[in-house]
């Protein structure tokens, strides 16, 4: 089977558009050190992304944790390309959706979101360390 001009222009028009929405190609990479504010601005029951880091900081009875917006599925950047609150997480490339602590509730994902570590300093400065996975259940306590 021979590709025509036609069919092959729409098979490459079909990977730059694919590509320009977030699909294929190398996910972002989370910086090793994201500034996530102070600890006194995270409300319990809230999760908000962090602007145009790929990353949200959240509350819970618990205490502060931090997860990936780095979609499990195609890589899309959350952050920027979806919405968060503390109920859901959802993805606006191909409509997944996680909640709050990063669970799938519904694919084209399959695997959740990682939680990432997070640190505060003696006034209560929060850093998420990107290249730092945790268990789901870990907390900052405070």
């Amino acid at each position: 089977m021979t590709l025509g001009r036609r069919k092959l222009l729409l098979i490459g028009s079909g990977a730059v558009c694919a590509h320009a929405l977030g699909c294929g190609g190398d996910s972002p990479q989370l910086s090793p050190v994201i500034d996530a504010g102070n600890e006194a601005d995270v409300a319990t029951g809230t999760l908000r992304a962090v602007p145009r880091k790929g990353v949200a900081i959240g509350r819970d009875a618990r205490g502060i944790y931090a997860v990936s917006l780095i979609c499990t599925h195609a890589g899309c950047d959350m952050s920027q390309d979806g919405a968060v609150s503390s109920g859901s997480i959802q993805c606006f490339c191909h409509g997944s959706v996680f909640d709050g602590q990063g669970n799938v509730l519904r694919g084209p994902a399959r695997d959740p979101l990682p939680h990432l570590v997070v640190t505060a300093d003696a006034s209560g400065e929060l850093t998420i360390h990107g290249d730092q996975t945790t268990a789901a259940d870990t907390r900052l306590g405070t």
